[in-house]
Parts: structure tokens; C-alpha cells; sequence
């Protein structure tokens, strides 16, 4: 077995090849702060980054919870829509009803909606919030950027942190390591690209091939065709994952039952051993780089990435970057545990996470977390887009990349009161059981008999413990993310080992509920059609009925 003491060196290794940058941050830090005081005084110098007049955003991201004061809002909210109360009945689309306000900007007249994974949908009150922010802005566009903006992006930043922790002492240490970013894919350039910028020619990134299109992009462009490496998944070891079962643990779990994490492992397992055997010892691998998607946007797989970032720290030494894309509010995110900290605790090197698939923030805020201090000097050092806050530390460097539009990070406080107000676990209960009630309307529809024996309605319980086997969805329900899954389109369209499937019949099929007002992508796996449905609370019963209808009629 490789020894996990091969992590730290390797380390080492990328902070001495980032050592001659390191020099020069510090010694612009040291000029600009030095002109800044003899402009101004030592006690009435610019606090923060660059020359905006604002508090030194560092020093308020780790304030201690019972010391920091939030800023004051420069605007009467008095208008904004109320934020909703906790949820009562347990019933399947019970409470759908009540979110039809607060997601009021749908236009659920013309359209049946179930598709909230692709872009998101913003709630009133983060619309309403972002552009209260906007009407300020353009009353006094220098009043906002330099004596507002920055304190608050740093509370939005704080919520955010409170929002996926459970203790105070995770809080407090997560802190200094939280960047906001505009979306997931600006913050996995900057730890790819800088993982391949500290590793020099020779880094290599892993990624599984149903990990998120853009991100094996990314890696390709980074560290080169050579040095990014695919490890095949869908071919070989996904039916294996179609035929294990998984454990019902109930949906706040944090990792999957081992019989089924190991398929994971072995997939990595056999890529890493086919490298080494053309490419000589795995002890290359320490410091290579692991991306993984917590929940992949193709196939809605929920991995465990906890189990799988263990182990690959452990038996290859590897830096661990996940895309949680999917899982802010859709997960129960515990940053304390997750992250790992160079020093045991953890396992997972760097998390993002966007705002506005699940959240539903308004578009364009997402948040990236490393608490490793190693990784944040090396890395991280450099955003995708390089700016003021550079050489001032994490928050600095990646909260301010150039003049644009910032409301949707300064919603996120608004965000988080009204996700709390409800209570996100039972948010994220009410999600899955009006999935699963979902997929029994549309495997009633598609698949009679198989789960009932008069042909009507499905019984709930073959749909939760046996649709996998039964070939109507793709994994069994607690692999999928609670939120989202892939159901198998009716017979006379799925296709299968006697007709095999292209992504060309996928997008027939989706053009055609696109033309009915259904808005819903359609999945080719392994040359199977499938429906990737996603469930928020604002959906119904009759969206679901009404996409199992009109699928019938292609």
C-alpha cells in the first residue's frame, strides 16, 4: 500500500516551485502598504485592498462570531416578500402550493418545469434583494463600490460559512479559507490551473468520465492531453453500481455503504494501475490532482466523496478538488468534517459550490472553500481572474475581479433566512419525498405492471427498493441525489440491447416536450433514454403527470 506520508512532501514540493512568486506577492504587499501610509498616515491608510474605503475584509472574515457585527443595509426592506414558516404536512406535494410565491417569476401557464438542475430558478427574495443593491448602485455608483460593497460581500461570505457548518469552532477556523466566487467553474480553473502552474510539466489530474463536461475541459487545457487522465466509468463499473444496493441510511448520511463506495475505488484503482504500469512507479502520483463531482450533472449520481477522497489520500497521496455544484441546500453539507486541514482532519483539499442551482440565489454567486493554508499559498494563490486583492490574502484575492455586477453574492444573506426559516433538513426531505413520489407518477405512466400487478399505480415501495433492478431508473434512488434522478423513458422510446440509443434520439425526444411546453433533459446512457427530472419544493403532482402523458404521445 502506498504510504499516506507521501501527501505532505509533495506538497512541500509544489510550495518551493511557487517559491520565487511567493517572494514577489509579498514584496508588492510590503510597497503597497508602505505608499498607502505615507500617503495617508499610519492611522488613516486605506484598511483594505487596492484604495477602496472600506474595513479590511480580512480581519472582518475572522472576527469570532460573538465580536463581528453585521453591516447595516442602506436600503428599507420593509417590502421584501416575508420569509415563509417552517413546513407542516409530511405529505407528498402538500406544500407545494406555498413556494408558488416565492418562486413567482415561473411562467407556470405556459410551461411544466422540471428541470431546476441545468440553470436554477431565483426566489423572489434573492431577486428582490439583488436589485435593491442594483437601484443603490446606480444612485451613487463610488459610494457603493468603495464604502459598502466590500463589508458586505464579507457578511454573505460569513453566512455562507454558517450556512454548511454545526459548530462554531469549524466556523471560525472555515473562514479564512471561504472565497466567493461568481460560479463553479471560475473556482475549479483556479485550482486546476494552479495546480498545474505549482506542478510544472509533469502534474497530472485524474477526473471519472462522468464527471461535469466543462471540468474534464479544463483539466485538458491545464495540465495538457498527456496529463490528464480519464478514469472510464460509465462503460464498465456503472452497471456494477446498477446492480449493488444501496442501504437505506436516510438522507442526512454523509457517506454510502462500503460494498458500493468500493466501485468507486476500484475504478480509480485500475487507471492508476494501468498508468503505473506504462509510466513506471505510482510514488509519481503523490501530489497529482483528484477531481471529483459530488453530484454529477448527467447522470445525478451522488458519490461518496468523503470515502473516495480518504482513500485516495491515503493510498496515493493525491490533492482532492470536488465540484459540489448541485449540493448547496441539496445536501447536507458539513464543511467542518469535509475539509481537509493538513493535519488529519478531513479529506477534502478544495470544495465549491454555486448558489444558484439549489439555493436559488439570483445567478452569478457561488462560494469555494480550502482549509488548508498550504493549498490557499500555493494552488490558490492565483484566481482565474487576477486583480486588486491578489496579495492581501484568500477572501481578497478572489472576492474583487474587476468592476461588475455584485448583487447576486450580496443576496446570499437573504438566502439564508429564508432557507432557515423553513429549516434546511426539512427542505431537503420535502425534495426527496416529492421526487420519489414523482418517479412513482411517471413509472405508473411508463412502465405499468412492473411495479404493480394491475397495472395502475406503482407501489411506492418497488419504486424505493427495487427500480434499479427493475431497469426504471438508472441507480437505485438513495445513489441519486435527493433532489434529482434519472427515470427510463417508456419502452417504445428507451431503446436497449436490441436498440441501441444515440444522443442524437435524446435530443429528438427532448425537442419534442420542448415543443409541448416540458422542460426536461433527456439522458442517453449506455444507449438507454432517459428523463433527468429535478424536484424543488415549488414543484407539483400535475407537472409530473403531465410530462408522463405527453411522453406517451412521442
Amino acid at each position: 500500500m502506498f504510504s499516506s506520508k507521501v501527501f505532505l512532501p509533495a506538497l512541500h514540493r509544489i510550495q518551493h516551485q511557487s517559491k520565487t512568486y511567493q517572494h514577489v506577492r509579498h514584496s508588492l504587499r510590503a510597497i503597497d502598504r508602505t505608499a498607502s501610509t505615507q500617503t495617508k498616515g499610519s492611522n488613516e491608510g486605506y484598511q483594505s485592498f487596492g484604495s477602496f474605503h472600506s474595513d479590511n475584509v480580512e480581519e472582518l472574515i475572522r472576527l469570532p462570531k460573538q465580536q463581528y457585527v453585521a453591516p447595516k443595509l442602506p436600503f428599507d426592506t420593509s417590502k421584501e416578500s416575508p420569509t415563509p414558516s417552517p413546513l407542516q404536512s409530511s405529505q407528498p406535494f402538500a406544500n407545494a402550493s406555498k413556494f408558488a410565491q416565492s418562486f413567482g417569476s415561473l411562467d407556470r401557464d405556459r410551461w411544466t418545469f422540471l428541470n431546476h438542475g441545468a440553470f436554477g430558478l431565483a426566489l423572489e427574495n434573492g431577486l428582490q434583494r439583488s436589485e435593491a443593491w442594483r437601484q443603490f448602485l446606480e444612485s451613487q455608483p463610488l459610494r457603493y463600490f468603495d464604502r459598502y460593497l466590500l463589508n458586505h460581500l464579507v457578511h454573505g461570505a460569513r453566512c455562507m460559512v454558517d450556512f454548511v457548518t454545526s459548530d462554531e469552532r469549524d466556523s471560525s477556523r472555515i473562514r479564512e479559507g471561504t472565497a466567493l466566487i461568481q460560479n463553479v467553474t471560475s473556482g475549479m480553473n483556479a485550482v486546476i490551473g494552479g495546480h498545474a502552474r505549482c506542478g510544472g510539466d509533469n502534474s497530472l489530474v485524474f477526473y471519472f468520465d462522468i464527471a461535469y463536461g466543462s471540468n474534464k475541459k479544463i483539466c485538458k487545457v491545464h495540465h495538457g492531453e498527456k496529463n490528464a487522465i480519464e478514469i472510464p466509468f460509465e462503460e464498465e463499473f456503472l452497471p456494477l453500481l446498477q446492480q449493488s444496493h444501496s442501504k437505506s441510511i436516510g438522507l442526512e448520511r454523509t457517506d454510502w455503504n462500503p460494498d458500493s463506495t468500493e466501485i468507486f475505488l476500484s475504478a480509480l484503482d485500475a487507471t492508476i494501475c494501468r498508468y503505473a504500469s506504462r509510466n513506471g512507479n505510482k510514488s509519481s502520483l503523490a501530489g497529482s490532482l483528484l477531481v471529483i463531482d459530488h453530484i454529477t450533472s448527467n447522470t445525478a449520481i451522488h458519490l461518496p466523496i468523503n470515502s473516495i477522497a480518504k482513500y485516495a489520500k491515503e493510498e496515493y497521496g493525491m490533492v482532492v478538488a470536488v465540484d459540489g455544484a448541485h449540493a448547496l441546500l441539496g445536501l447536507p453539507l458539513d464543511m467542518g468534517n469535509t475539509l481537509s486541514t493538513g493535519n488529519g482532519m478531513g479529506f477534502v483539499d478544495v470544495y465549491t459550490t454555486n448558489a444558484h442551482k439549489w439555493f436559488s440565489s439570483p445567478r452569478g454567486s457561488a462560494v469555494l472553500f480550502c482549509a488548508n493554508s498550504k493549498i490557499r499559498d500555493t494552488i490558490l494563490a492565483r484566481p482565474a481572474v487576477v486583480s486588486h486583492g491578489v496579495d492581501d490574502g484568500f477572501l481578497s484575492r478572489f472576492m474583487w475581479d474587476g468592476c461588475r455586477d455584485y448583487s447576486a453574492q450580496l443576496s446570499l444573506p437573504a438566502l439564508c433566512d429564508y432557507w432557515n426559516a423553513i429549516n434546511p433538513t426539512a427542505v431537503r426531505k420535502e425534495m426527496q419525498n416529492n421526487l420519489k413520489e414523482g418517479l412513482r407518477i411517471l413509472i405508473s405512466h411508463w412502465h405499468p405492471y412492473v411495479c404493480s400487478d394491475r397495472g395502475d399505480s406503482a407501489e411506492m415501495s418497488c419504486v424505493e427498493d427495487h427500480s434499479a433492478d427493475l431497469g426504471l431508473t438508472l441507480l437505485p434512488i438513495n445513489m441519486h441525489a435527493p433532489m434529482m434522478a434519472l427515470v427510463r423513458l417508456p419502452s417504445h422510446a428507451s431503446g436497449g440491447a436490441e436498440d441501441v440509443k444515440t444522443s442524437t434520439d435524446a435530443k429528438r425526444f427532448q425537442d419534442f416536450l420542448y415543443k409541448n411546453h416540458i422542460e426536461v433533459p433527456i439522458k442517453c446512457i449506455n444507449g438507454v433514454l432517459y428523463a433527468r427530472v429535478s424536484c424543488h419544493v415549488y414543484n407539483t403532482a400535475d407537472e409530473f403527470e403531465q410530462l408522463a402523458k405527453t411522453a406517451l404521445k412521442f
